[in-house]
């Protein structure tokens, strides 16, 4: 064979060669690497912890509290937030699952209160939404005494913190107010009632209007 006709068909060889190994490499880069597919985006977590998963009012504020509709239980007004609870209602027994907010915790604070007083089953409610202690065992040893009417006329948070709260309500009863102060404590998923020794669920009330406090009630 010719020298020159040698060259040509080496030459070609080379420049196939040469279109193949391009053509390979371009195949392998376009190739998703499979480790490098990303992996599906986790679901955003809750916004507040709610043991229902309650949306809860978002920030610092107590707008879940103040938007509160109200309901009628034997004579006294009770609120329900669609945002901050109580999320479960027992007929008989708790109104619980609130959310770890300023709002869920003035809503439980009031709640847990009167349905320790409304409940058929007030045991269930001293058990599963107060504070073990000596207040405790001696409200179990207590009968109700839901006589008095008392009706909210507005509520202060006196401190906050994701592991307790200091509320204080406006409470007007036989047409006299009263500031009672509540603690509440976060246990075990929800807010629980902190109860005094001698079982009073509120640490004292003082015969007067609060100073300050935000306008709440039916």
């Amino acid at each position: 064979m010719p020298r020159r006709r040698r060259t040509l068909y080496a030459a070609g060889a080379a420049v196939l060669v040469l279109g193949l190994l391009t053509i390979f490499a371009v195949i392998r880069w376009t190739q998703p690497d499979p480790q490098a597919i990303a992996a599906p985006a986790a679901a955003p977590a809750p916004a507040v912890e709610s043991a229902c998963g309650l949306p809860g009012t978002p920030g610092e504020g107590t707008g879940g509290a103040t938007s509160a509709t109200w309901t009628n239980v034997a004579g006294r007004p009770l609120p329900l937030s669609s945002t901050d609870g109580p999320g479960r209602r027992d007929q008989h027994g708790p109104w619980s699952c609130f959310t770890r907010t300023p709002s869920g915790a003035v809503l439980a604070g009031y709640v847990i209160a009167m349905r320790i007083g409304l409940a058929d089953d007030r045991a269930a409610v001293i058990r599963q939404q107060t504070m073990p202690g000596p207040g405790q065992d001696v409200l179990l040893g207590t009968v109700s005494n839901s006589s008095a009417i008392n009706i909210p006329r507005g509520f202060a948070i006196a401190a906050y913190s994701q592991d307790r709260s200091t509320i204080r309500y406006r409470i007007s009863s036989n047409s006299v107010d009263y500031a009672c102060t509540t603690d509440v404590r976060w246990s075990d998923g929800d807010w629980r009632l902190v109860v005094e020794d001698d079982g009073s669920t509120s640490s004292g009330c003082v015969r007067g209007v609060p100073d300050a406090f935000t306008p709440w009630g039916p």
